[in-house]
């Protein structure tokens, strides 16, 4: 085949990776319903569509839609479970299953939450007071503290080296399911996947005859209109809160470092009013999180989307980064303002779907900026240069960030 018979795109180019936002900007204006060929996904950049996909019957959140979808291997735990995950559920499920999820984040629930984040990341901000030199954010502080405090919600002990292996089980698990994962990254995630469920199942038993103040009693006593959650629920709630919360908020958390180091007159106004880091927790997801990917869905019949053609089972990817500066919605986009109208972020979903761990979410993003305020000093660098990138299908996930606290 010639060169010139195969397909081109400007998200397979070099310029993609090291700018992200400038070739989205233009896919916005000019193709807006953008076919990526040999990774073969639709890219959709303007916020109407990005928005409106969330609750369209013509696609699905189920992988399972997927025409290059792989089954879990038979007699895995993964494969038991399925089409019981919250992603898998038939809408009048996954209704009732959020009804009983509700029930149980009632204000004393969420209100432990909160200082259970706060302890967790004082946990891992102690150790990093009064460093100097170059200090990697991202394996001391980022990356451990999402999957700390899931574990620390659902009840796991912090003690006894259990939380430690249940972080490094989350994480496995996370790789393994990413859509462009290595066969060995997804052996590992099924196996990760099947000791977390089998934990989280005998954590349930547990607390159905010893309740605790942890989210997995307050799933195990949740009732609605008679019905309660049986732990095959409770293991499909939990391991989809990790993989929703975990690689997201440690990504959050990396923006957000960055961020601050480079819009330094943000940075000092948080530093003096700290009520406005919910406002800039909002601006740091719009202005700096999504990068080059975005949330797939997935086409269960055949449908037009401003003129294109989608196939029943081809992945549409909804790109926050090309939603978030749509001009058409956000007014100079590419300006950071910690004082923006963010009402109509799209970041944690929309309708039925809407994501049910934003509160911890938005916590635990808002007590890291809280913490990171205070721990860097006023002349600390990011050291974007010293990055190494996991190269992920046609994105790229950082693995390490340094930071220069100074001498």
């Amino acid at each position: 085949m010639s060169e010139t018979s195969v397909p081109s795109s400007p998200m397979l180019t070099e310029e993609f990776m090291f700018e992200p936002y400038k070739v989205i900007a233009r896919l916005r204006q000019e193709d807006p319903v953008h076919f990526v060929p040999g990774i073969g996904f639709w890219f959709v950049t303007r916020y109407d569509d990005v928005r409106n996909l969330f609750t369209d019957p013509n696609v699905t959140n189920d992988p399972r839609a997927y025409e290059f979808y792989v089954p879990p291997a038979p007699g895995t735990y993964m494969a038991k479970n399925e089409g019981k995950g919250l992603f898998s559920l038939p809408p009048e499920e996954h209704a009732r299953v959020r009804r009983l999820v509700s029930a149980a984040f009632t204000p004393r629930a969420i209100s432990r939450m909160d200082q259970q984040v706060k302890d967790v990341v004082e946990q891992f901000t102690a150790p990093l007071r009064g460093r100097r030199g170059v200090v990697d954010l991202m394996s001391e502080f980022t990356d451990p503290i999402p999957n700390a405090t899931i574990s620390r919600v659902t009840g796991i002990p912090p003690k006894t080296g259990e939380e430690v292996r249940f972080r490094e089980l989350a994480q496995q698990m996370i790789r393994g399911f990413f859509s462009f994962s290595e066969p060995t990254e997804r052996e590992k995630g099924n196996n990760a996947f099947m000791e977390i469920a089998e934990w989280v199942r005998k954590l349930a038993d547990e607390r159905r005859h010893s309740p605790k103040e942890d989210l997995i009693t307050d799933l195990v006593k949740a009732r609605d209109r008679g019905d309660s959650m049986d732990d095959d629920e409770i293991v499909g709630l939990v391991t989809g809160l990790i993989g929703a919360g975990s690689e997201t908020t440690a990504i959050g958390g990396f923006v957000s470092v960055v961020t601050m180091l480079e819009q330094r007159e943000a940075w000092a106004r948080l530093r003096e009013d700290r009520s406005l880091i919910p406002s800039a927790v909002n601006e740091i997801l719009r202005y700096a999180f999504g990068g080059q990917g975005g949330l797939p869905r997935y086409a269960v019949r055949d449908f037009e989307l401003r003129g294109k053609q989608i196939k029943k089972g081809q992945m549409l990817m909804l790109s926050f980064s090309g939603a978030h500066r749509d001009p058409a919605v956000f007014p100079e986009p590419d300006r950071f303002d910690i004082e923006r109208d963010n009402s109509e972020l799209t970041i944690f979903g929309r309708g039925p779907h809407y994501c049910i761990g934003v509160h911890l979410a938005r916590a635990e993003m808002g007590f890291m900026l809280d913490a990171v305020l205070d721990l860097l000093p006023p002349t600390a660098t990011h050291r974007l240069d010293l990055v190494r990138w996991k190269q992920l299908g046609f994105f790229r996930r950082p693995e390490n960030l340094p930071v220069d606290f100074g001498a």
